[in-house]
């Protein structure tokens, strides 16, 4: 079997297609958070909206706080499972990153659990 350049083309095309499909947009709020903010501005750069679940946890001195936000516009039931919220970072009172690769990083580097997709 030969491999052309333009059926390598096409593979790559559709495996981003497909890749694209399957990925929800992030959360648009997320654009309006930058780090070092106090915790108060990052409720006001969600604009207002309460995370639907904070996870508290004290670790070698430093209060770390995940915050899981529902995303925009998301009401389903399924919108509220874990990997399908937006999860926002504080720590000692300051933003200090966003999303899932972000807090997997943060919770192994501090031994807290995080449960993982299915």
């Amino acid at each position: 079997m030969r491999i052309t350049k333009s059926g390598i083309a096409r593979a790559t095309a559709l495996g981003l297609l497909v890749v694209a499909m399957g990925c929800e947009r992030a959360d648009p709020r997320l654009k309006n958070l930058h780090v070092g903010m106090v915790k108060d501005s990052v409720m006001v750069a969600m604009e207002g909206a309460s995370p639907r679940r904070t996870d508290p946890f004290l670790y070698k001195g430093q209060y770390i706080e995940a915050m899981l936000f529902q995303k925009k516009g998301k009401t389903d039931p399924e919108s509220l499972e874990d990997r399908k919220m937006a999860p926002v970072i504080v720590i000692n009172g300051k933003l200090v990153g966003w999303g899932w690769d972000y807090w997997d990083s943060v919770a192994a580097a501090n031994n807290i659990p995080v449960k993982k997709p299915q």
